[in-house]
C-alpha cells in the first residue's frame, strides 16, 4: 500500500513555475494529501526506551542507509555514545519528512544537497622559512562529504525545529533551494583557497 501510493504521487508531473526557474516544484494540494495518507499508513512499532509509536523502518530504507557510502558517513557522524540503531531513526524520519514536503526521492535530495557543499579543496599549514603559511590541498571525495556534512550538522543545531529531524530536513531542502548559509562557506573556503594560491610552489616535500 505505501509503495503504491508513492508512486501514485511520483506520478505527478511538475508544476510549470518550477520548469521555467529550475527549482523544486512545492506539491500540490493533492499530493500532499497522498503522502499523508501513505505515512498514516505505514507500520508503526512503539519504542522501548519512550513507549511512543514511531515509523517502522522499511527494509529499503534501511539497507540504503547501511550499504550506500554516503549515507552509512552521514548516520556514522550523527551517531553518539555508539546509538547507532537511534542515528538510523533520526536520518529515516528526515527521509519521510522531505518525501512529505517535496515529493522527490528523498535519497537523491540528500545526495544533491551533500554534494552542493562539498568543497572541493581546503588548506594545511606549511612552513616558508620561519612563517607559517597555508597551502591549499585538493580533497578525496571522503574528505568532501566529512566537511559538508559537519557543515550541516552545525546548521541543524542552529534551527528551531522541534525535532533533530525536521531540523535536518529543513535544511537539506533550504541547501537545494539555495537559502542556507552552509553554501556560503563553500564560498568562503573557496576563496580562501583561491588567496593562497601562491603557496602551493613556496614549500618543499618532506
Amino acid at each position: 500500500m505505501l509503495r503504491s501510493l508513492v508512486g501514485r504521487a511520483l506520478t505527478v508531473a511538475r508544476a510549470p513555475a518550477a520548469k521555467a526557474t529550475g527549482q523544486r516544484a512545492y506539491v500540490t494540494r493533492l499530493q500532499v494529501d497522498v503522502m499523508k495518507k501513505a505515512l498514516k499508513d505505514a507500520e508503526m512499532v512503539v519504542n522501548p526506551r519512550t513507549n511512543a509509536p514511531e515509523p517502522q523502518i522499511l527494509a529499503s530504507y534501511q539497507q540504503k542507509l547501511r550499504s550506500d557510502p554516503l549515507f552509512t558517513q552521514l548516520v556514522n557522524m550523527i551517531m553518539r555514545d555508539g546509538k547507532k540503531a537511534l542515528a538510523e531513526r533520526l536520518v529515516y524520519g528526515a527521509l519521510l519528512d522531505i518525501r512529505k514536503h517535496t515529493n522527490k526521492d528523498p535519497f537523491m535530495l540528500v545526495s544533491d544537497a551533500i554534494n552542493l557543499v562539498s568543497p572541493l579543496m581546503d588548506t594545511k599549514s606549511g612552513r616558508q622559512g620561519s612563517k607559517v603559511i597555508q597551502v591549499p590541498r585538493a580533497l578525496n571525495l571522503r574528505q568532501r562529504r566529512r566537511r559538508a556534512i559537519v557543515w550541516l550538522l552545525h546548521a541543524v543545531n542552529n534551527r528551531n525545529e522541534r525535532s533533530f529531524s525536521m531540523r535536518l530536513s529543513g535544511e537539506l531542502q533550504a541547501i537545494v533551494n539555495g537559502t542556507s548559509g552552509v553554501l556560503e562557506k563553500k564560498l568562503q573556503l573557496h576563496k580562501f583557497v583561491l588567496d593562497n594560491r601562491s603557496n602551493i610552489r613556496t614549500t618543499q616535500p618532506k
